[in-house]
């Protein structure tokens, strides 16, 4: 097969379905004829029709969607069971209305033909939508299906007996072979059908908790196929029940995955599905229950006060195991709901544990990609710098986050495959989620506007104060030194009148302002930043720390504002003072360059952090002097031992 082109393997399936659809409407024909000629001609097996002419229909829809998809093919050579119904009653006609010519090739036929529900039934769940099987660990489990479908086959091939079609007819072989070939045929079905079906229901319905998208879709329709199976199943072991009744079960299943292939989306089938299946299992209990009370109880009493009461209370507990079902199949079968409400909550641990909006909107990203299984989630605003989790696809579905009735951004969500959308219900958390993130967009906004306002405030300020630091520093401090000096000339002059006292005072008076204004513009800025500049100030802060060892990195930084400045030497002074002090260290080192702002880093070898550090006055100050200038600080280990401090500020032409 795998020589045969895409359009030859699809011409191929379409000359199977005609096949089947022939032999199908052939063996009812014949059928009908037999039945005119002969009233003992048994009932018609109308479980072999529906299965031997519907399901290579859907066989035939998932093969021409794709090729060489090992379910459409497995479903396809279903055409056998028409062939199988065809020859069957050729074989009917033979042994009930006259014999035919042949009849010995037939009979042999119907031994074994039926052997294709054992091979399809458990494998169809396994190998749908994609013809692959779930994982490499089922490999064995498929095998031993086909193994025992195989054996089936083969020995009913062998063995001598009654054919499935009628107990009238007869296997033409009398074989001289062992009856324990009888025994690996029941145990071979057994097999297929009491452990190999259960197991597969069990892999889609766990399929379908793990998958999304497109796939979770189509294992939903093939599910509810499988539950259109199950109460045809239960209503067919009612007494008296027509064989046709399972017979449009089976219908169930082609019709399912013919859905699932072109039009997976046609309804809701997430409530479809839970409420079948809720149907299904109530279904199940009120059928067991009515079977052991008809057993347990006398027929007459049907009709009395006490029938009356036990049927009431049997549908009161009807009533409440489906509420009780329902729950259990939305929790175990559409973890997606649980996951909204996960979500919710993840969500708002991240706005309480969080220290800032931006921070938050990061972990509700992260959030909403993990929680809902998605290949990327992103925000983007203006002003505010892109928020990712994931890698962008080149198509992404962009919701409007909207927060005090303006747009502030777009929610990004990728799709889990291209050309795939979301359901009612994911669309709905994910709306929420974007609404979420433009109020913490809008706070985020907010606060960076703030940060900006003061980190002008603070530039200003400091501006302002190197400017009065120079105006006192080079005028109002020298013009009030020279008063004093004319003040000590006059006093000498006046020492011997009365007047000398008072010329003494007003000089000790002038002194002591002189002083006061070098401690004014002193404490306005630090003088060593106007004497020898930050790069040769920040070196001269390891210079001097002996016995340690100190050293010193300092790239050219340029001509910075007057805060950077103050901020960047005084955060450095007090990390290189720590390490001194309390880290026990015996080499310091400092580093300082200018790139996306200007960073400066003290890295010591010490005794490091404790397991859980206490901000105390340096650190707290440290990092304010850092926000003021919307820069972070940023207290780490050092490799081998040590702390690191490092200070990062933004530029003014630099900030977002």
């Amino acid at each position: 097969m795998s020589r045969l082109t895409d359009p030859q393997l699809r011409r191929l399936a379409a000359a199977c379905v005609v096949v089947s659809l022939v032999c199908s409407a052939g063996a009812v024909a014949l059928h009908v004829v037999a039945q005119a000629r002969s009233p003992e001609v048994p009932v018609f097996a109308w479980s072999n029709l529906a299965f031997g002419a519907t399901w290579p229909l859907a066989g035939l829809v998932v093969v021409r969607a794709q090729p060489r998809n090992r379910c459409g093919w497995l479903l396809v050579g279903t055409a056998w069971i028409s062939v199988y119904q065809l020859l069957g009653e050729y074989s009917i006609w033979n042994a009930y209305v006259s014999e035919l010519p042949f009849a010995a090739f037939t009979d042999w036929t119907s031994m074994w033909g039926f052997a294709a529900y054992v091979l399809v039934l458990p494998l169809v769940p396994l190998l749908f939508p994609d013809g692959r099987l779930p994982s490499p660990r089922w490999r064995p489990f498929a095998w031993s299906i086909v193994v025992a479908a195989a054996a089936v086959a083969v020995c009913r091939m062998l063995v001598p007996g009654r054919s499935d079609i009628d107990p009238n007819v007869y296997s033409p072989l009398d074989l001289p072979v062992p009856d324990a070939l009888n025994y690996v045929v029941l145990i071979s079905a057994i097999y297929c059908n009491l452990v190999g079906i259960p197991v597969a229901i069990v892999a889609v319905l766990r399929r379908i908790r793990r998958s999304v998208g497109v796939e979770r879709a189509q294992l939903q329709w093939l599910a509810l196929g499988g539950v259109f199976v199950l109460v045809s199943l239960l209503l067919s072991a009612v007494p008296d029940t027509h064989p046709a009744v399972f017979a449009m079960g089976l219908l169930g299943v082609p019709f399912a995955i013919a859905v699932a292939i072109v039009r997976h989306r046609l309804f809701d089938i997430d409530v479809v599905l839970g409420r079948s299946l809720v149907f299904v299992v109530v279904l199940a209990v009120v059928m067991a229950c009515g079977a052991w009370l008809l057993l347990r109880l006398d027929p007459e009493v049907a009709g009395t006060r006490r029938g009356i009461f036990l049927i009431a209370a049997l549908a009161v507990a009807a009533v409440l195991l489906r509420a009780a079902v329902q729950h259990g199949v939305d929790r175990w079968l559409f973890p997606e709901r649980e996951s909204s409400r996960l979500l919710g909550r993840r969500i708002a641990a991240a706005m309480s544990g969080s220290t800032e909006p931006r921070e938050a909107l990061r972990e509700l990203v992260a959030a909403v990609r993990t929680t809902m299984r998605l290949p990327y989630v992103g925000f983007s605003g203006p002003g505010l710098a892109s928020v990712e989790s994931g890698r962008r696809p080149e198509h992404v579905v962009a919701l409007d986050a909207v927060a005090m009735g303006r747009e502030v951004g777009l929610l990004e969500i990728g799709p889990r495959r291209e050309g795939e959308g979301f359901t009612r219900q994911e669309r709905q958390v994910l709306d929420e989620s974007a609404a979420q993130a433009g109020m913490l967009a809008y706070a985020a906004g907010l606060v960076a506007d703030v940060q900006r306002s003061r980190a002008s405030i603070v530039g200003a300020r400091e501006e302002e104060r190197r400017r009065l630091r120079n105006d006192l520093h080079d005028g109002v401090g020298p013009s009030l030194a020279a008063i004093a000096l004319q003040a000590d000339v006059l006093a000498h002059q006046l020492s011997d009148s009365d007047h000398g006292e008072h010329a003494v005072l007003i000089r000790d008076r002038l002194r002591e302002t002189v002083a006061d204004v070098r401690s004014v513009s002193h404490g306005l800025r630090p003088p060593i930043l106007d004497q020898v500049g930050l790069e040769e100030s920040l070196r001269q802060l390891v210079a001097g720390i002996e016995p340690i060892v100190g050293e010193a990195d300092v790239h050219d930084l340029g001509d910075l504002p007057a805060a950077v400045e103050v901020a960047a030497y005084a955060i450095a002074a007090e990390a290189v003072t720590n390490a001194v002090k309390h880290s026990a260290a015996s080499r310091v080192r400092l580093e300082a360059r200018r790139g996306d702002g200007v960073h400066v880093t003290v890295a010591d070898n010490g005794r490091g952090l404790p397991a859980h550090p206490r901000a105390g006055v340096g650190l707290t100050s440290m990092r304010q002097r850092a926000a003021e200038l919307e820069g972070t600080i940023e207290h780490r280990p050092t490799p081998g031992g040590g702390t690191t401090v490092h200070l990062s500020i933004p530029l003014p032409e630099e900030r977002p």
